[in-house]
C-alpha cells in the first residue's frame, strides 16, 4: 500500500483528474460555446443583406449612395466610398459583397465577364437588370435610367435605352476583387465590377462622360434600384 508520506505529490494528480473526470461529465453539448449563426433579417417582406435590401416580390435590390461627380469623363457608373470617385458618377454606400449577395438571392447567375479591362467579346451574355437611379427634388420624387446619366461624347446624346449585365465578380489569390478595387457598375468594362454596360461604347475610356442635363445636384442622395429586367414581346420575339 502506498504512503501519502513517501509520495505526497500523489494525491494532487489524483484529485486534478478527479476534478477534469467531473468537469467533462457534466459539459454537455448544449454548454458549448457555439459562433453565432448569421440569420436573415426581415422587414416589411424585405430582406436586410447587410448594406442593401432585397425584395423579393418586385425582383429587384436596393442600395443607398449619392451623386459623386456632375461632370467630366468616367468609368464607373457607381463605385464604393473607397473606389474610383475620380471617374464615377454615383458612390454606393454599400459593401460589394452584400450587393452581389442580394442579387444571388433573387436567382441571378452570372454567365461570363470581360476577358479584361476594356475586353468584352460578344456575345454578352448574363442576367439583365433595368438600373434606376431615384431622388427627392422639391418634394417630389424624380427617378432616371441610369444611361440618362451618361452621356456618349461620340453622339453628344444620352447612352440608349438598355439593361445592364450582372457578370458578377470573383475571388482571386483569396481576394473578392469588387471589395478590393470597390467597383460596383462599370461603364469601361472590367472584369471585377459587379455589372458591365452591354454597348460597344464599354471597350473605350475616353468616350463617356456625366450627362450634366440630366444628373442631380453634387452630393444628392440617391437611392438605386436594380430591376430585373422583363423582355417585351419584342426581345422574346428575337431571343
Amino acid at each position: 500500500m502506498l504512503r501519502v508520506k513517501r509520495y505526497p505529490h500523489l494525491w494532487l494528480v489524483v484529485g486534478l483528474l478527479a476534478a477534469t473526470t467531473a468537469r467533462a461529465q457534466h459539459f454537455s453539448a448544449a454548454d458549448r460555446p457555439m459562433p453565432p449563426i448569421p440569420r436573415a433579417v426581415w422587414s416589411n417582406g424585405l430582406a436586410v443583406v447587410g448594406s442593401v435590401l432585397v425584395d423579393p416580390t418586385n425582383r429587384c435590390v436596393l442600395a443607398q449612395g449619392y451623386v459623386n461627380q456632375t461632370n467630366g469623363l468616367v468609368e464607373l457608373f457607381a463605385c464604393g466610398p473607397n473606389g474610383k470617385t475620380h471617374e464615377s458618377i454615383l458612390v454606393l454606400q454599400t459593401n460589394p459583397l452584400d450587393l452581389q449577395t442580394g442579387l444571388l438571392l433573387l436567382g441571378l447567375k452570372p454567365d461570363g465577364r470581360p476577358q479584361d479591362v476594356g475586353l468584352w467579346p460578344k456575345p454578352w451574355r448574363g442576367p439583365q437588370l433595368d438600373l434606376w437611379v431615384e431622388w427627392q427634388q422639391n418634394g417630389q420624387t424624380q427617378r432616371r435610367r441610369a444611361e440618362e446619366l451618361v452621356q456618349n461624347l461620340e453622339t453628344e446624346r444620352a447612352l440608349p435605352t438598355t439593361p445592364w449585365i450582372f457578370t458578377g465578380s470573383v475571388i482571386e489569390h483569396g481576394v473578392f476583387r469588387a471589395l478590393s478595387e470597390e467597383s460596383l457598375i462599370a461603364t469601361y468594362w472590367d472584369p471585377w465590377a459587379l455589372l458591365n454596360l452591354p454597348l460597344a461604347c464599354g471597350a473605350d475610356d475616353h468616350i463617356l462622360s456625366v450627362n450634366a442635363q440630366t444628373v442631380p445636384p453634387l452630393g444628392t442622395p440617391v437611392r438605386l434600384r436594380l430591376q430585373v429586367h422583363q423582355p417585351s414581346w419584342w426581345e422574346r420575339l428575337w431571343q
